[in-house]
């Protein structure tokens, strides 16, 4: 833990003394974000313009590439402790870095063909494993949510309402997560982030996203609580959305929406069959007799999954580790019934996602019928307010 904290309370330090690092940000005193973006084998293959290399406690630019050039970045490790050996240029020679955080800046830096953000930060992720932390200013990141999470071409009044939703998500995951060396995953787990090139911003859709986040910069959703909300959104809510407790037994009490427009959405109503033998391998069971569905009092949407198994005995499993083992794709949301036919399980579900805050289907509705990003929020979480 000392060492998180160490790490942490430099990167504050760092950044403050690296004077691009602060051109990049805007404002100068916004927030950045640590975000996972892969986890790759022991040896990295980093190209890219400008690179510079160094470990968070020694001077910045102790190793450095000034023009264009690559770098093999090898993790080792001898009596519990880490090291990195860094190869630049095919050269014999390699540098020996002796801590367990490795910073990488550069231009157009990239592993393989993906681009990542101008600094990353690498750190061993247990079996010879490395993590690729990006470290990026907050309202860069939230463009990068923004043009992966929602169609840029929605309406303008959706997409600000998406991208205030985003901050509030991530400022209050950055609270939770602070002394872990990264705040949010790259993919669904999280939310899903490519990194924007700089060339990328000349694309019209790109700028529709930057528009949204610069015209709602520093608004963020408050709770009843008075902290900033981990404002949740999915892609379709079925008709009405639920709240975080009913989804993961806990959470802030944000209300919940009727919205009479989603039936009329792409993932409005869905069907997924599967033989017994498929469900059992995806569950991990032995085998099982039925499958009878929990749902709280007045919610359309499942809590749990009780397994009645052969041996008598019988096993819940939480709806949300149920869809993560059926797949996230294949079974849409927790709102669904089942029913056997044969040798076969069919699941009849409504949307798509876990239904909690923000529906973006009945958001771009709302949007088209010409509501502001203010009226779309405090229709998804009528119990908050926007600061």
């Amino acid at each position: 833990m000392r060492i998180i904290w160490a790490f942490i309370g430099f990167l504050s330090v760092l950044f403050l003394s690296i004077p691009d690092a602060q051109s990049a940000a805007s404002p100068q005193n916004q927030e950045l974000v640590r975000v996972r973006l892969m986890t790759i084998n022991k040896k990295i293959q980093l190209t890219g313009m400008s690179l510079k290399f160094q470990n968070l406690a020694q001077p910045f630019r102790p190793v450095a590439i000034p023009q264009n050039g690559q770098a093999e970045v090898r993790l080792l490790e001898k009596n519990g402790k880490y090291f990195w050996a860094l190869r630049l240029n095919n050269q014999e020679r390699e540098h020996l870095f002796t801590e367990k955080y490795l910073m990488v800046q550069g231009e157009d830096l990239r592993v393989g063909a993906q681009s990542l953000p101008a600094r990353v930060l690498l750190t061993p992720n247990g079996n010879q494993k490395v993590d690729v932390i990006g470290v990026v200013p907050l309202d860069e990141y939230i463009v990068g949510v923004l043009s992966s999470e929602m169609p840029t071409s929605w309406p303008m009044e959706t997409l600000k309402a998406q991208a205030v939703a985003i901050r509030s998500y991530t400022l209050a995951v950055i609270e939770e997560r602070k002394d872990r060396p990264y705040h949010v995953e790259s993919s669904v787990m999280d939310q899903v982030f490519r990194h924007v090139m700089g060339e990328d911003e000349n694309d019209a859709k790109v700028k529709r996203a930057i528009q949204a986040v610069a015209d709602t910069q520093g608004i963020r959703l408050y709770g009843p609580n008075e902290k900033v909300l981990k404002a949740f959104y999915h892609a379709d809510c079925g008709g009405k959305t639920t709240t975080a407790k009913n989804v993961w037994k806990g959470g802030v009490d944000a209300g919940v929406a009727v919205d009479s427009s989603c039936p009329t959405g792409p993932h409005a109503q869905w069907n997924l069959k599967m033989t017994k033998e498929d469900l059992k391998k995806r569950l991990h069971l032995v085998d099982f007799t039925s499958l009878a569905l929990v749902k709280a009092k007045g919610d359309s949407r499942v809590q749990s999954v009780q397994v009645a198994m052969t041996d008598g005995t019988r096993k819940m499993i939480s709806a949300n580790d149920f869809r993560q083992a059926m797949g996230y794709q294949d079974l849409r949301s927790t709102s669904f019934d089942i029913k056997e036919e044969g040798d076969q399980v069919v699941f009849s579900g409504r949307g798509f996602g876990h239904g909690v805050g923000l529906c973006q289907w009945g958001s771009r509705v709302l949007g088209q019928r010409g509501a502001k990003f203010q009226e779309i929020l405090k229709h998804y979480y009528p119990l908050a307010r926007l600061k």
